[in-house]
């Protein structure tokens, strides 16, 4: 009697290295884990990096982005183009000896300048070191792993910024995300926090992010209350900017820094209405032929030193300045101009 063992998918096999499964399942996401399943599969074989991509269905940049993860992990290297198993053993290198060389040197002549006795030579004050103040370098991929490993909370903040981004965030994301957190001292549920309100307004790129991350450590909001505070007056802010673009019909584009700011000044902090701003508006076309924010922005200053609040106290005060007026000035400004025209910067566009 013969026995034969169907072996079926068992006929096509390889070896996975021990430390993917004992180290990495846990460290590296889905994309990663899948591109180095890829790999070890076509062990032996040419292929490159767009190979894989199409292999997978994945982004040209993602599959760069995990290679490079597990050629800074160990598990690969790349030479000449090649990938192939990393190498464990030290190579020492070879030094080859060079012939010593005699350098010329040039002969300088330097010429004494005679000074007298009772004028004393003037010395040249020490220079004071500057002070270089700029953020430190990322952190690789391999001391990203190892601080995965060692906190869940880092690692579930990378997770969590894969999750809200919809999408796998690249190896320079990841270590943006642990400089954040290491060096700007913000908790990683406040990052989150962060990430959460970014993806919402539309800007979940890691410029802006770790912009607002680091005002938001100089700002010490370094707790979730601190941060829901801080995302309503954001909000506030922004939904401000959009009621002033539909009030002047300037609503095409997304609104700027500035007019987030000024906006928020306007309504939120000196409490105008959106037709008092309307009137500011109309006042500054009517100086200037153009909208000008700045401009506005000292026109309602001064209403608001005033305690003008209201349209009509606003032509009330007009209509008094005109009647003080000249008789040959038709119309006369609730401001002063010369005082306008002096300042610098009112033309500026945003």
């Amino acid at each position: 009697m013969e026995y034969n063992l169907n072996l079926g998918v068992w006929k096509s096999v390889f070896a996975v290295p021990g430390e993917i499964v004992d180290k990495h399942i846990k460290l590296a996401g889905a994309a990663q884990l899948k591109v180095i399943l890829w790999v070890l599969r076509h062990a032996g074989e040419n292929f490159t990096t767009e190979d894989i991509a199409k292999a997978l269905s994945m982004q040209l940049a993602d599959v760069r982005d995990c290679m490079q993860y597990w050629e800074q992990m160990g598990i690969i290297s790349v030479d000449g183009g090649n990938i192939m198993p990393k190498q464990t053993e030290d190579i020492q290198p070879v030094e080859i000896p060079q012939e010593k060389q005699e350098v010329p040197v040039a002969e300088t002549k330097t010429e004494t300048v005679e000074t007298p006795k009772d004028e004393p030579i003037p010395q040249k004050p020490p220079e004071t070191p500057k002070r270089v103040m700029s953020r430190p370098e990322k952190p690789d991929m391999k001391y990203l792993a190892q601080r995965m490993e060692e906190d869940s909370s880092i690692a579930y903040l990378m997770q969590s910024a894969d999750e809200i981004f919809g999408r796998m965030t690249s190896n320079n994301d990841k270590a943006t995300l642990l400089l954040i957190h290491e060096y700007d001292g913000l908790p990683v549920e406040v990052i989150i926090m962060l990430l959460q309100y970014a993806s919402g307004i539309g800007k979940a790129n890691m410029r802006y992010i770790e912009k607002m991350a680091i005002s938001w450590a100089d700002d010490e909001i370094t707790s979730l209350d601190l941060a829901e505070k801080k995302i309503k007056q954001l909000t506030s802010s922004r939904e401000a900017a959009r009621i002033v673009q539909r009030t002047l019909g300037t609503d095409e584009h997304s609104p700027t820094e500035r007019e987030i700011t000024l906006a928020d000044r306007w309504l939120n902090i000196w409490k105008f209405t959106p037709e008092m701003v309307r009137k500011a508006y109309e006042t500054c076309v009517d100086a200037k032929g153009k909208y000008i924010p700045n401009y506005v922005n000292r026109i309602l200053d001064r209403w608001h030193s005033s305690g003008i609040t209201t349209v009509e106290q606003a032509d009330e005060e007009q209509n008094a300045k005109q009647s003080k007026s000249k008789p040959k000035e038709k119309y006369q400004a609730t401001y002063d101009i010369a005082e306008f025209e002096s300042e610098k910067g009112d033309e500026e566009e945003w």
